[in-house]
């Protein structure tokens, strides 16, 4: 509910200092290049067999994405693009029981996905998008008997890729962003997150 809230306040935000400051109508064709800053939530919910344990927990914190981009405008009213975007935040989740702990730290993520939208004024963009998203995580697992062998591994996750949000064109060749998206991996382990973002377009 906390984060729907936060998504609630920043797409309330924009539209209206858009409409303030916009002096003539956006056009949302073209290359864009941006930045973002979020708050992300990593929630693990699957088996530990190694430690006869079960993690199951959902952590928020800071990240940050950088995106590069590429929208068509058809017409007054409909855009559609496709996106890219790297970026890296978040908290480790951990678990432990008698036999030992374990530790899921993530890392960088990378993502390509499409967006279509409309346009429901001439400078704001209410748009859905879809794709696929890598996130890189190291798991680490320390038993408490000496005669185990503690575990140190990286591996690369991937799943589907799904969320929406808002763009308004600020002033010419300059858009923010506010949206939610989310990720799921593995069975058991998610990404969601809301952003704020800034895009320059050519």
């Amino acid at each position: 509910m906390k984060r729907i809230c936060v998504l609630i306040g920043a797409l309330a935000a924009i539209p209206e200092t858009a409409l303030a400051q916009s002096g003539g109508d956006a056009t949302f064709g073209g290359v864009k290049v941006g930045v973002s800053v979020d708050y992300r939530w990593h929630e693990g919910d699957y088996s530990l067999p190694r430690i006869a344990s079960r993690i199951d927990q959902s952590k928020g914190g800071i990240g940050y994405r950088g995106h590069v981009g590429y929208d068509a405008q058809i017409g007054d009213m409909l855009v559609i693009g496709a996106e890219a975007g790297i970026g890296k935040g978040g908290k480790t989740l951990t678990a432990a029981s008698p036999t030992g702990d374990y530790a899921l730290k993530p890392g960088w993520t990378w993502d390509v996905s499409g967006r279509a939208g409309v346009l429901p004024a001439p400078n704001v963009l209410l748009y859905g998008r879809a794709g696929y998203s890598w996130l890189r995580v190291r798991e680490t697992t320390d038993f408490r008997a000496a005669n185990l062998k503690d575990i140190d591994s990286s591996v690369t996750e991937k799943g589907f890729l799904w969320g929406g949000g808002v763009e308004a064109g600020v002033m010419p060749g300059v858009y923010a962003r506010a949206e939610y998206n989310r990720a799921n991996y593995r069975d058991g382990l998610k990404t969601s997150k809301v952003q704020l973002g800034l895009s320059i377009g050519f």
